[in-house]
């Protein structure tokens, strides 16, 4: 039986707070463990806790509300491709979840999931090619390295691209890094901006 690393935060039900989904209520599953390691990150990823995916599934489920309409599920970690989702993203279809994966787009998703959200952190390192969503959170301007994932996303498939602004410990964003999205999105009108939304509404 497969057995998944949670993170400390594990399991929990919230809204999205990100992106194209958000304000979405939706259940949300933490992996352990990254192999991207970007700097000055502030999530917890370290292993709490190992569940065998049944387990798992009925966690998702003891905390999705029944009247749920999509029962969305967001698998995110650190880095979920680091495991083999399949057995993962197979029990929680079986129980009629929408699911999404939020990735650094290293490795390419070969299971069919519904919603694909990329966030890159290394420059050519973009191995998902097509996805719904890929996100760059601006947190140094337009750097030589941002433009580059600019471009790398601009090659690949994705429904929405967005620049997302540097979010302080406190949950406001920067206001340098709000100017640099505004910038940007003046100088390049395909992408739209995303924030941390989740983090002004005080949930998480």
């Amino acid at each position: 039986m497969v057995r998944y690393p949670l993170a400390a935060d594990g399991i929990w039900w919230t809204l999205q707070g990100e992106g194209h989904l958000s304000g979405v209520p939706m259940a949300f599953v933490r992996l352990a463990g990254c192999s991207v390691g970007c700097a000055g990150c502030d999530t917890d990823y370290r292993v709490a806790s190992r569940v065998e995916v049944d387990d798992l599934v009925e966690r998702v489920a003891a905390v999705t509300p029944a009247a749920a309409r999509d029962r969305w599920v967001w698998i995110t970690g650190g880095e979920p491709t680091d495991h083999d989702l399949t057995p993962l993203l197979l029990a929680l279809k079986r129980r009629g979840h929408m699911v999404a994966v939020a990735t650094s787009g290293e490795r390419h998703l070969t299971d069919p999931v519904d919603w694909v959200s990329v966030s890159p952190h290394r420059v050519g390192r973009l191995a998902q090619r097509f996805g719904h969503e890929i996100k760059l959170v601006l947190g140094g301007g337009m750097t030589d390295d941002v433009m580059q994932m600019k471009a790398d996303a601009e090659r690949a498939d994705y429904w929405f691209r967005y620049v997302q602004p540097f979010t302080r410990p406190d949950g406001t964003p920067h206001p340098h890094s709000v100017q640099w999205c505004m910038d940007w999105i003046a100088r390049f009108p395909n992408w739209s901006l995303s924030e941390q939304r989740h983090r002004q509404w005080g949930v998480k």
